[in-house]
């Protein structure tokens, strides 16, 4: 008895080559042919494609490249030739007691934020993905608020709240941090939780466990990638974020792109770009842990 389309359809994801009714080539190869249109470039095209990506490649790392020379510069002057290299300005920047405080708070800021965000933002993405079924679409939309909304109006609205209300200002500015870092959280942990199938967390509910012992030790390995991303994604929007700590900030809660800011008012030198490169070092060896435990292709699938 002929297989139907829908039967090949089964057999094919089960790892099965199904040949077509008609005896033609297997339908998977079938679908990859439909899918998957080739191109056939010329040299000439090949060669015009490849620069075309270099350019654009240049024209993203270039700047950073550009910064990277900047602060090996031996004096204020910006030289970029590496026999006249001179780690002066990190020298600048690691007895500056003003950069270093604010680097310290910078960390620490945003790691109490992105840890608060990815919590919440786990709870959030599992409710809206387990729970809310139809309306799936509006409490995404509803998470994505924040990310639509202007930073300064955030910034703007917890200064009117400490004005009415007696909130810390500390306590702001983490309020601030986790709202412009909840969206991208729960945006990257609804991609995982999608990802995931219901029916092993049905099963471990008949094997006895507790929605909580199912989230801990099915859901939440499942969906760890996507917590790792989100966790590293809110540390980097927190770190670098200007608008809230600029409204929000008080005395010794000023974070480092505030003292940057600050200090480009009234003089410009290399120690800026030396500050900026130990950022740019921290990221990439940051991506690197990030490849030796999980994998950055599984951790970055938002």
């Amino acid at each position: 008895m002929p297989a139907s389309p829908h039967d090949s359809d089964e057999f094919v994801s089960s790892g099965i080559v199904v040949r077509a009714p008609d005896g033609g080539v297997p339908a998977s190869a079938a679908r990859r042919r439909v899918r998957e249109p080739a191109v056939d470039l010329s040299p000439l095209g090949r060669f015009a494609f490849g620069l075309l990506v270099a350019a654009l490649y240049a024209f993203l790392l270039l700047p950073l490249l550009i910064v990277i020379f900047t602060s090996f510069s031996p004096d204020e002057r910006n030289v970029y030739a590496l026999s006249q290299a001179s780690l002066r300005w990190y020298r600048e920047f690691a007895d500056s007691d003003n950069f270093t405080t604010a680097f310290k708070f910078s960390l620490w800021l945003a790691a109490i934020a992105s840890v608060l965000a990815t919590g919440i933002g786990f709870i959030t993405a599992y409710g809206i993905v387990r729970f809310m079924r139809r309306r799936r679409e509006i409490g995404q939309a509803l998470a994505m608020l924040p990310m639509m909304v202007p930073h300064i109006l955030i910034s703007l609205s917890l200064l009117l709240v400490l004005t009415r209300f007696p909130v810390p200002e500390l306590a702001a500015l983490v309020i601030g941090h986790v709202l412009i870092c909840l969206p991208f959280t729960i945006a990257g942990i609804v991609a995982s939780l999608e990802g995931v199938d219901a029916e092993l967390e049905a099963a471990a509910h008949t094997l006895g466990a507790s929605r909580l012992r199912v989230l801990a030790e099915v859901t939440l390995p499942l969906v760890a990638p996507g917590v790792l991303s989100a966790l590293i994604f809110s540390f980097i929007i927190s770190f670098g974020d200007v608008d809230i700590a600029l409204f929000l900030s008080g005395p010794g809660m000023t974070t480092l792109p505030i003292e940057i800011f600050s200090y480009i008012q009234w003089q410009s030198s290399p120690v800026v770009a030396a500050i900026t490169t130990v950022q740019i070092v921290l990221i990439v060896l940051f991506g690197l842990v990030v490849e030796r435990l999980v994998g950055l292709r599984a951790a970055m699938r938002i």
